[in-house]
């Protein structure tokens, strides 16, 4: 199509009195063409009229604009077209219409107030060693946005406990907080992404009120919302990640913290042409909100399966809890010395938290009644309640069965589930009378009923046992009431 400035020549040469093949010939232009230009001006049109063509996506566009703002990539958008919408369209078409949408986004700069706003992000920064092993490193860049003093730490992780650290690290560097922390969708500070109403982690979401801060979250794909951490990012690995010379892990973290102190905040900032340092001592610092008096303490929350054991595994040692919820699942809470186990919101365990390895910590009275191991002094109380000759048969046990009073104690104990304390007493009567204590002879009592029988006197042994071991056996015949 010919522009604006063709019209003119030709409308100047017709008004000259050329005809059109004379223009056409001094042009070098079809005479159609000048006919058409000519007619297009004696009906008024002295410029141009535009063609519009019909693309095919044009009914789509709502479509398209509407995955757009979610996120999706041309890929993502194309597939749903092809595969939902049932639209015979080429994937080049698809991305040609995304990159207009990109072009036509105007990122508008956001200035903000001393204090106001920090934004922080994770950064890859590769493999190195750490005590003999390979392991990756992630850098965490908190910005303050008015004066971009900076502050970086090194992980190894992003645990929601890291990153939370890495926080207030960063509120101690500053020596304040700032009213805003904007971050991106981490996994560690947002469960689902959502710029207007992010479910954050309830941790961090606490952490951040325990600081009188409050989170914002930019939106899915938008890097351009935290363009200061962004840069800083960038700043870092090409600062002085490439300037770094080694693969130690220790070293790394110690050159870091040097670069941030005497490099990052003392230069001449790119964008704001200003040193960092000199912003926030003079400006920012004092616009922070003070710190609390003490530090926010960071809570490890997780929940296990109990095993069949009666105890949960927690950082590679097992821990017990009351029998009854075995098999059942539980909440931990631990502060990097107590762990706290709850089934729904009641405490029903809690343990100092072993650096060891391997170990079954348990309390006794998570072990059920017939497994606990039983003091001296339960014993005691226990074979007291019953009756007196229970008592003696347990003073005697201990004086003639160091090794085993304790199983025979608590067999006569376990014949409660049988017979009455009336019974068991009276059995334990008449073994000390014919001095056959064990928890065997007293059980045998109990069923044959001896404990019935009238007391009997003891008979005299006939026997001279002075030179022998020779036994009066007529004792067990009166034990078993055997007749002859």
């Amino acid at each position: 199509m010919y522009g604006l400035a063709m019209y003119y020549t030709v409308k100047t040469l017709l008004s000259q009195g050329k005809s059109i093949r004379e223009i056409s010939r001094e042009l070098g232009m079809c005479r159609r063409t000048i006919s058409k230009i000519k007619t297009a001006l004696e009906n008024g049109h002295d410029h141009p009229v535009g063609q519009t063509r019909t693309k095919s996506l044009d009914a789509y566009k709502d479509l398209i604009n509407e995955y757009y703002e979610e996120g999706l990539t041309a890929i993502l958008i194309h597939r749903r077209l092809v595969q939902e919408k049932c639209v015979a369209i080429s994937y080049p078409s698809v991305a040609r219409w995304v990159e207009r949408l990109k072009k036509q986004e105007v990122y508008v700069p956001l200035h903000s107030k001393p204090g106001e706003e920090s934004q922080v992000d994770f950064g890859y920064m590769g493999l190195f060693q750490r005590h003999g092993r390979p392991v990756k490193v992630w850098v965490f860049a908190m910005i303050l946005s008015h004066s971009r003093y900076a502050y970086y730490q090194l992980v190894t992780t992003q645990k929601i406990s890291v990153f939370i650290e890495c926080h207030y690290k960063a509120f101690e560097y500053f020596g304040g907080v700032p009213r805003t922390v904007k971050l991106d969708n981490l996994k560690a500070g947002v469960i689902t992404p959502d710029f207007y109403e992010p479910v954050l982690q309830e941790q961090y979401a606490g952490f951040l009120s325990f600081y009188n801060s409050a989170p914002i979250t930019c939106r899915v794909r938008r890097p351009e919302d935290k363009g200061k951490v962004e840069s800083a990012i960038k700043y870092v690995k090409n600062n002085f990640l490439k300037n770094f010379r080694g693969s130690d892990y220790d070293k790394l973290v110690c050159e870091l913290k040097v670069w941030n102190e005497e490099v990052c905040n003392t230069r001449i900032h790119g964008t704001t042409r200003k040193v960092p340092e000199t912003i926030f001592s003079s400006v920012e610092k004092q616009a922070l909100l003070p710190l609390p008096l003490r530090r926010y303490q960071i809570i490890d929350v997780s929940t296990r399966k109990v095993s069949r054991m009666a105890h949960i595994c927690y950082r590679h040692n097992y821990y017990s809890v009351p029998a009854k919820f075995a098999g059942m699942q539980v909440r931990l809470e631990s502060n990097g010395t107590l762990l706290r186990i709850y089934s729904g919101y009641t405490k029903i365990a809690m343990h100092a938290i072993s650096h060891a390895i391997g170990l079954y910590i348990s309390q006794e009275e998570h072990r059920p009644q017939e497994k606990r191991n039983i003091s001296r002094e339960e014993y005691y109380q226990h074979m007291l309640a019953i009756g007196p000759d229970t008592l003696e048969v347990f003073i005697q046990l201990e004086k003639t069965r160091p090794m085993y009073w304790h199983t025979m104690t608590k067999g006569i104990l376990n014949l409660q589930k049988s017979y009455s304390k009336q019974i068991i007493n009276s059995a334990c009567k008449r073994a000390l009378r014919f001095n056959a204590i064990g928890y065997q002879h007293i059980k045998r009592i109990c069923e044959s009923g001896l404990y019935l029988q009238d007391e009997l006197p003891l008979p005299e042994s006939n026997f001279d046992q002075s030179g022998g071991f020779g036994h009066d056996l007529s004792v067990y015949d009166n034990l078993t009431h055997y007749q002859s």
